[in-house]
């Protein structure tokens, strides 16, 4: 338990109020209660006067009320104070009994290992890292200090993850990638023999599936962010800090540059090139070998600059009215195209 005092101080902030308000929980701005840390962006500060935290984080203003943080980005500020008072801890500790760990494996002090997980001979787990029930960490698999493991994850042989690196239920990392060469008759499979290197301070949601590559080796970068039900193919490279939405899917051999944005249920083909900082909106459509520029922002199917989407989509709204509008011309038209008739006295 912390005072708004002590966590003003954790971020370097001015506080307003009773700096001795006790903080035992996190909270919404709307249902949080007595004991909790919350905050408010700009569209939500008329709320604060109405809620029942104890402190909340907000940008400015005048709560005579209530006690506030002053912070230039509460909702980041909200998230890096999260982290320093509910830090994660292992619901168990040492190794399960029904644990099945390799005598060539090397296992790092104060590492926690869940039962009926199977660590192979040659891999090794970092300091402090924390492995869930039922996962399977391949031959020669690292993994790194400080490492989250949850339940039923996969780690194919030579896989390697950094440290404190998150990997949620059911990801498999590793599997070969898909592909094959048709003979005319049958598909024959390519041998997928490459590697997944992912690098630290990486999340990866759960049941994601990251291919390895077919020679080579398909990495995803340092502090990059990969949402639930992701798949990423073989020799597909993804950079720093970037951030995957969702059901989406990267084609083989495409690369992803640093601080990209990808919403969900994305497409990638293959051997894209999507450049850093570049942004594409859910439901994109990025057909093979395409490239989007750094800075950028692409949406619909195949992906175009947003700005040139939205004329488009005006255009298409106006077409019922057009469509009207023509066949009012063309009555018109026809109109003047019939025959003119004479009258008796001519």
């Amino acid at each position: 338990m912390k005072t708004a005092q002590e966590i003003a101080d954790y971020l370097g902030a001015n506080l307003i109020g009773n700096p001795e308000n006790k903080i035992n929980s996190l909270g919404s701005l709307k249902h949080a209660d007595l004991g909790a840390l919350t905050y408010a962006e700009t569209d939500y500060l008329n709320q604060v006067p109405d809620t029942r935290a104890s402190c909340v984080l907000v940008p400015s203003g005048q709560f005579p009320n209530q006690t506030v943080i002053l912070v230039d980005n509460p909702r980041l500020a909200f998230a890096k104070t999260s982290q320093w008072l509910f830090p994660f801890k292992s619901p168990f500790s040492g190794i399960h009994d029904t644990a099945l760990v390799d005598e060539q494996a090397v296992v790092s002090a104060d590492v926690a290992i869940g039962a009926w997980t199977i660590v192979e001979s040659g891999a090794h787990i970092g300091q402090r890292t924390v492995i869930f029930p039922g996962c399977y960490i391949g031959h020669n698999c690292h993994v790194g200090e400080d490492c989250i493991v949850y339940p039923r994850v996969v780690l194919y042989p030579n896989t390697r993850l950094g440290d404190r690196a998150i990997v949620h239920a059911g990801v498999v990392i590793g599997a070969d990638g898909f592909g094959f060469v048709s003979n005319g008759e049958q598909q024959i499979k390519v041998p997928q023999i490459g590697v997944v290197e992912i690098g630290s301070d990486v999340e990866i949601g759960a049941n994601t599936c990251i291919d390895r590559g077919t020679f080579d080796t398909t990495r995803i970068d340092n502090g990059t962010k990969l949402d639930n039900l992701c798949q990423i193919a073989h020799n597909v490279q993804i950079g720093r800090d970037t951030v995957i939405s969702a059901q989406t899917g990267i084609a083989g051999s495409s690369h992803i540059g640093n601080q990209a944005i990808i919403g969900g249920q994305v497409g990638v083909g293959d051997h894209c090139h999507i450049s850093d900082r570049a942004m594409i909106g859910s439901q994109g459509g990025i057909l093979s070998r395409k490239r989007i520029p750094s800075d950028e922002v692409y949406w619909g199917t195949p992906a175009r600059p947003l700005k040139d989407v939205k004329i488009q989509q005006a255009h298409i709204g106006r077409l019922p009215k057009l469509a009207q509008e023509v066949k009012h011309l063309r009555a018109e038209l026809n109109e003047l195209k019939k025959p003119s008739t004479r009258s008796s006295s001519d």
